[in-house]
């Protein structure tokens, strides 16, 4: 899903149809610490050239599963994601929907992939999640109280 923008705007009159299957898993970072994988995307839809803005438009249908962590439990749980999202590419500034072309090539994989990330839900649960939850609490002393209170010193 990386074309030059010259290849771009010789397809746009003709071939401007996007079908492709890509793996973003390369893309996939520790710090988004709850999901864990994400299978094949499928991304379809079309692009359009506009000569006099030098704007690109990618109107896309993007499906994929994510394997999340359940908030709950922690164990792996599917999210099927389905949706349409519009991408809008420059070389000047337009406005703040639309991305900075920087060189001669549009690649969409990490745009996708950062669409996909608004997309997903901030939290999963598997079903009956509550019911293997187990709470356990922790009675504190006075004095242990005191010991771990951090504003101790102040009281004076």
């Amino acid at each position: 899903m990386k074309w030059t923008i010259q290849e771009l705007i010789k397809k746009a009159k003709n071939d401007n149809l996007i079908d492709e299957r890509i793996d973003l898993r390369n893309l996939l970072k520790p710090e988004i610490e709850d999901l864990v994988d994400i299978l094949d995307t499928d991304v379809n839809g079309e692009y359009y050239y506009y000569q006099n803005e030098n704007l690109f438009v990618f109107n896309l249908h993007i499906k994929t599963t994510l394997v999340m962590l359940c908030s709950i439990t922690l164990e792996e749980v599917s999210v099927d994601l389905d949706f349409e999202s519009q991408l809008n590419f420059s070389v000047n500034y337009i406005n703040d929907d639309t991305h900075i072309i920087e060189g001669i090539t549009i690649d969409l994989r990490p745009y996708i992939f950062s669409e996909i990330l608004i997309e997903k839900p901030m939290r999963v649960m598997i079903k009956g999640a509550y019911k293997k939850y187990n709470d356990e609490s922790v009675e504190l002393t006075n004095e242990e109280k005191e010991e771990n209170n951090p504003f101790a010193k102040l009281k004076n």
